[in-house]
């Protein structure tokens, strides 16, 4: 089967020889080729309706992996008992729905090993949750497919948290400390945003002033992203 870097890119996140809960699971491809490459023993495959999960058991049927992936209506890990997985992949939704989903789990998302995310939105301040929330992120990745950035996350609940620091976004929080420290991508990404915050602080500029909190919010942004950029680059 192939598929997307995205996916591919969350398949190689997923530690090997542990039963995986794909919550979200849509067409079910990510726990197909778990098991079809080794990867995962079994895979309790979910998602909130009954509509969209047909889909995904209807390729497995094809796949002829019934005895290997199982299926559930669930809100979360709502569906699943504590201790049943020791991991899973959420992907694909906004960052705060994520972050839902995980508070609401607290309990069988600590039992985890680790898990995957993959927040379509709201990124730094996803980050920002997990390193106030006790979370531990093992791993940073960042993949460009058809067009758009993407960035996925291996996760683990480690219950040390920094709540006691400030509520603003670092740099870490919004491009990962260990891209910042070993790119992987991140310089790719730095140049395409540039451009991106060039665009917008000259409209801005232009319609409300550089002065407008927004303008100067812009620009600091421009200026972190050149300062990273060039320590990657040195």
């Amino acid at each position: 089967m192939i598929l997307s870097d995205r996916l591919e890119c969350i398949i190689g996140l997923v530690s090997p020889g542990k039963i995986l809960a794909d919550i979200g699971c849509d067409h079910g491809f990510v726990s197909i080729e778990l098991i079809n490459r080794g990867i995962s023993p079994k895979v309790i495959a979910s998602d909130l309706r009954e509509g969209p999960l047909e889909k995904a058991v209807s390729n497995v049927k094809n796949a002829g992996l019934e005895d290997k992936i199982g299926f559930r209506i669930s809100d979360g890990f709502d569906a699943y008992a504590a201790g049943e997985i020791q991991t899973a992949v959420i992907a694909g939704m906004g960052g705060m729905l994520i972050k839902d989903i995980l508070l609401k789990g607290m309990d069988k998302v600590k039992l985890l090993d680790d898990l995957i995310v993959q927040p379509q939105s709201n990124i730094p301040e996803f980050r920002m949750f997990l390193r106030k929330s006790g979370f531990e992120i093992i791993r940073n990745e960042i993949i460009m497919d058809s067009g758009k950035y993407y960035f996925p996350m291996k996760i683990r609940y480690s219950g040390t948290s920094s709540q006691n620091e400030s509520d603003e976004i670092t740099p870490g929080d919004r491009y990962g400390a260990d891209l910042i420290a070993e790119d992987r991508g991140l310089s790719d990404y730095l140049e395409y945003e540039f451009d991106s915050y060039e665009k917008i602080y000259e409209k801005l500029v232009s319609t409300e002033g550089e002065h407008d909190d927004r303008s100067v919010e812009i620009k600091d942004l421009i200026e972190l992203n050149r300062k990273i950029y060039e320590s990657l680059k040195a």
